[in-house]
């Protein structure tokens, strides 16, 4: 029975091996033997449930980015598995190790976006926790945000400029 195996020892002990994730009622039939005449006992075994908590079924790769890079949405829906529930019961979070570096929002569809913060670049953690009756389960990977060279852009106006014939030359600085 894929519920519970019985076996007895050379000691007459018997042993019930209940199997992992099984539950419901088994009949267990145990048979002595004396001179060639049998007797049977039997017995029903009844394994309760109980709520498994959800797994990591799918790890999520590493991600890679350059600095000032499009938003990416990642798909959260394959990641947990609970074998007592429905997956698409499962909820999900994610948290940033580095909200300045990346920010992260699970949407309804179970979609994780993560938002490149405006020129920024480092590496954080991201970590997703997928819930089903308050039991959990965690997954996390690296998000590495490559530095972009940035072109110079003017910091000050500067300002216009009225003289008139035979002025002094005129120093402006542009520190």
């Amino acid at each position: 029975d894929s519920l519970v195996t019985a076996t007895v020892d050379a000691n007459n002990t018997l042993t019930l091996d209940y199997q992992p994730d099984q539950n419901g009622v088994a009949t267990i039939t145990v048979t002595g033997t004396s001179s060639g005449q049998d007797a049977n006992a039997t017995f029903a075994v009844t394994v309760n449930p109980v709520d498994d908590a959800p797994v990591v079924a799918n790890l999520i790769g590493d991600v890679t980015a350059s600095e000032d890079d499009a938003d990416l949405a990642i798909d959260l829906s394959n990641v947990f598995n609970d074998i007592d529930d429905d997956n698409a019961s499962i909820t999900k979070v994610a948290v940033s190790s580095d909200n300045a570096l990346v920010t992260v929002a699970v949407d309804a569809n179970n979609t994780l976006t993560l938002d490149y913060q405006a020129d920024q670049n480092g590496v954080a953690t991201i970590t997703v926790t997928g819930s089903t009756n308050g039991l959990d389960a965690n997954t996390s990977f690296a998000v590495t945000v490559n530095a972009v060279d940035d072109a110079p852009v003017v910091a000050n106006v500067l300002a216009d400029v009225n003289a008139t014939e035979d002025d002094p030359d005129l120093t402006i600085d542009l520190s």
